[in-house]
């Protein structure tokens, strides 16, 4: 007799990814009352979210405590979906982009503690930023990343730097202030800027792209190598970058928003003298 359909069914599986969807109705549960909710033993429901805890989709808010869904279903949505619509659908905006200021343009998403270029459009210039598509790096110090971080939902911000703080002893509390201040310039002027935080010889500007739900999707940002970024081309790119980003948050039918953007001043900032 041939297998039914269910015959293939790995129940450990779908045990889990229940688990998982049962989690996602609200912010966190005890293992009491997810034991509960899911009917499943507390045994063999601690070894699930152990084992989800492990590859980082489950956290336990404190040692005995609730457990939470992690940021990294989120991010995995969001790659889902910019995979699939972000790039072919932004892409004449991101060339166009290129064509003006003549410097390499990417198009980057958060994955976890780090920013992810998913798509870019090279500069002509012979020195230029060598990244490839799916390079990442830290968010938390990238013009991108501060892009993206500033407008998280408050509790995805929280939760990003509680695990920021977990994975770097050097992440104190004087630094934590650092950064929400400088989240807090960027939700102002609508752009991220990072002075050769990430590399030597290398600063960057980026502006955030928002989707028809007013959720942060991606940044656009340039970076430009510190023996080209004078006074003239800084300008370029304070005006240009935002433009950009904002023509496609209009195409992904964001609703508008405003920023307080002193053109002048920022490209004074981001001017090698």
């Amino acid at each position: 007799m041939p297998p039914n359909d269910n015959y293939y069914m790995m129940r450990s599986l779908e045990k889990a990814l229940f688990i998982i969807e049962t989690m996602a109705t609200k912010r966190e549960w005890t293992l009491k009352d997810l034991s509960a909710t899911c009917s499943i033993p507390k045994g063999t429901l601690q070894r699930i979210l152990r084992t989800l805890e492990e590859l980082g989709y489950v956290r336990q808010l404190e040692r005995g405590g609730a457990y939470a869904l992690t940021l990294k279903f989120h991010t995995l949505g969001r790659q889902i979906v910019s995979h699939n619509n972000l790039v072919p659908l932004l892409q004449p905006i991101l060339g166009s982009l290129r064509d003006k200021v003549n410097e390499t343009v990417n198009l980057s998403i958060l994955s976890d503690m780090d920013m992810v270029v998913i798509h870019k459009i090279t500069s002509r210039h012979a020195l230029q930023m060598d990244s490839i598509i799916g390079t990442s790096f830290p968010a938390y110090i990238s013009a991108s990343g501060k892009a993206f971080l500033a407008f998280l939902p408050e509790e995805d911000l929280r939760n990003f730097i509680k695990d920021l703080r977990r994975s770097d002893a050097e992440i104190n509390s004087e630094k934590i202030n650092l950064i929400y201040k400088d989240l807090e310039e960027v939700r102002e002027r609508g752009v991220g800027m990072d002075f050769e935080e990430l590399f030597k010889g290398i600063r960057c500007i980026a502006a955030p792209v928002f989707d028809n739900a007013g959720e942060i999707a991606a940044t656009i940002s340039c970076s430009v190598p510190t023996v080209r970024l004078d006074m003239s081309l800084s300008q370029k790119l304070v005006r240009e970058i935002p433009l950009a980003a904002a023509e496609a948050s209009k195409l992904l039918e964001a609703p508008a928003r405003a920023f307080t953007l002193d053109i002048d001043a920022l490209a004074q900032t981001l001017a090698v003298p």
